[in-house]
């Protein structure tokens, strides 16, 4: 079971001949370039991408860092704090791998660590480009700096949604990357909003990413180019109140950390009167005939397979 994992989260990935399957826009490749001006020259990096939801800063990052540090033989670690983004993550890394971006290259090998994927124990010295959650890490730090970073002489640290890179777990794995100071380490945050955290901890985000923002672009923008649509914001009443269920300490992890606590996301989950709302919303009221098409965000994948259901019920 265990080598069966391994398999399946860890290998080779082909460098294809030609140009990637993409077009960037303008501002995509701004974003490149004043990151290849800023991180390329520097001994010691640390600065935000800052492009909104829609925008593509995964594809951003993952081109750059294929171009200039995966190309030159040099090692990526990217953490997130969801099993969604380090997914994400790696569909846009096969999707770069072309010999446009990666022109030196014929493959190189990735690993993805997560509870869901691969462990830390597995990690190997010629991994190239790993995608980790961030608990996993953490569980699993002696391995990461014994089996992997000690043969590392330079590791670009990407650092998913870095608006939670003041809490404590990434700043641990911040400092073992960084160890002794012998190592060449630079790190990149990404975010959509990077001062979502809680105001004393601004200064905190500061210090981790001291070189500020390196290109930064509002979804105004965006919206007038016509790369993201404009958002129509309809709000119904559900009669529904989780929030009054809410202790102190939920409410402290849903201001800094951006997430709902998990007893609160089961609790919406499990709404079967919440849920069949949501589906009745677009259903009824000829909201179907009005927005055409719908993309749902939901919680979670459970959340995700129990509107799927009602939806199927309902239109069929």
């Amino acid at each position: 079971m265990n080598q069966k994992a391994t398999v399946s989260y860890a290998g080779y990935i082909p460098v294809t001949s030609g140009m990637p399957p993409y077009k960037l826009h303008k501002f995509q490749e701004e974003a490149i370039e004043n990151l290849g001006q800023k991180a390329l020259g520097a001994d010691d990096f640390a600065g935000l991408l800052v492009i909104p939801t829609g925008g593509g800063k995964t594809l951003v990052a993952v081109h750059w860092l294929l171009e200039n540090v995966i190309n030159n033989n040099q090692k990526v670690l990217w953490i997130a704090h969801r099993h969604e983004l380090l997914e994400q993550v790696y569909s846009t890394v096969t999707r770069c791998a072309h010999s446009a971006v990666l022109p030196k290259r014929e493959s190189f090998r990735f690993r993805i660590i997560s509870g869901l994927h691969d462990k830390p124990v597995s990690l190997k010295k010629e991994d190239d480009f790993v995608i980790a959650s961030k608990d996993s890490l953490n569980h699993g730090l002696h391995y990461l700096k014994h089996k992997w970073l000690r043969y590392s002489g330079e590791v670009f640290l990407v650092i998913d949604e870095a608006h939670h890179a003041v809490a404590k777990t990434y700043r641990e794995v911040i400092r073992v990357v960084k160890g002794t100071g012998k190592r060449r380490v630079k790190i990149l945050g990404l975010t959509a909003t990077p001062f979502r955290t809680a105001q004393n901890e601004q200064g905190l985000l500061g210090k981790i990413f001291h070189d500020n923002v390196v290109y930064s672009i509002d979804s105004s923008r965006l919206i007038g180019q016509g790369i993201l649509s404009k958002p129509v914001i309809e709000e119904p009443k559900t009669h529904i109140a989780p929030a009054e269920s809410l202790t102190t300490k939920d409410i402290q992890t849903i201001e800094n950390l951006d997430q709902l606590p998990p007893k609160v996301a089961r609790q919406i989950v499990k709404d079967k009167k919440r849920n069949k709302l949501i589906v009745s919303h677009y259903i009824n009221n000829n909201n179907q005939q009005k927005f055409g098409q719908l993309l749902v965000f939901a919680i979670n994948r459970i959340h995700a397979v129990a509107l799927n259901k009602l939806f199927n019920i309902e239109l069929n």
